[in-house]
């Protein structure tokens, strides 16, 4: 039994008392709104990283596709990270929430290198991935084709190809692969244009048959007779097709430019 000599004792006892009420009420009070979803809001999306084709819309987008409710409690970055690495171009991705009512979202996007079979693209390391069109409308790049499934195997193919034009090349010409063509018997075709001292000559194409054996070795005497048969045609014709195929020497198909 609690004695109180005075009444200051006592009003100390009850403002403790009460203390100790209030203070439950706050944590308590403080606990049920942190587990109401519906007291935060998430109103706030930053997009970091390396990214050129993904947009703050994509991932809202990717957020209200999950149906998940639009607080800070109810989403899941595991189940978010997941949606927005359904993106065909995302590498890689991270998600977290910063108090009190932020969702930062990290990506990283597949760079193209290459065009793949017209609808798609290719990374450095033969990676197939696909952007929506009019975010790429004005990407100029080489084109690759050749069969599904295939596309690591080729742009090995198109990487020594393409390091012999940069080998072979000099301050006078070069040849650059505009496009290149492998089918399933591994036979390759050339679409390559011609640059003179840094100057490179549009629709003048050429197109080389390789064929599907020694192919770097027949691009690279078609580069070291390059000029030679330049020379000993006249000012107002240009190569149209050259077929390497031939065991020995090629076969150069040649048509009058339009003055």
């Amino acid at each position: 039994m609690l004695i109180f000599r005075n009444t200051e004792q006592l009003i100390g006892f009850l403002f403790f008392i009460v203390i100790i009420f209030i203070s439950i009420w706050v944590v308590q009070s403080f606990k049920n709104w942190m587990d109401d979803p519906e007291q935060m809001v998430l109103s706030q999306l930053t997009l970091n990283g390396e990214y050129t084709y993904t947009t703050e819309n994509d991932l809202r987008e990717a957020i209200l596709g999950l149906g998940l409710p639009n607080t800070y409690i109810g989403q899941d970055v595991n189940d978010i990270q997941q949606e927005v690495m359904r993106f065909p171009w995302m590498k890689q991705t991270s998600v977290r929430k910063q108090w009190p009512d932020r969702l930062i979202v990290y990506v990283e996007e597949y760079k193209p290198v290459l065009y793949w079979n017209d609808l798609f693209l290719l990374d450095k390391n033969g990676n197939v991935f696909s952007v929506p069109l009019d975010r790429i409308a004005n990407l100029q790049l080489p084109k690759l084709y050749g069969p599904e499934g295939k596309a690591k195997f080729a742009l090995e193919t198109y990487y020594k190809l393409e390091n012999l034009s940069k080998k072979l090349a000099n301050n006078q010409l070069a040849l650059h692969i505009k496009a290149a063509i492998t089918d399933e018997r591994n036979a390759w075709q050339l679409m390559v244009k011609q640059c003179i001292s840094g100057f490179c000559l549009e629709n003048q194409e050429i197109k080389l048959l390789l064929g599907s054996e020694d192919i770097e070795q027949r691009y690279q005497q078609f580069i070291k007779l390059f000029p030679e048969i330049q020379s000993r045609m006249s000012e107002n014709e240009r190569i149209m097709v050259a077929d390497l195929r031939y065991e020995n020497g090629i076969s150069v198909q040649r048509e009058n430019m339009v003055q």
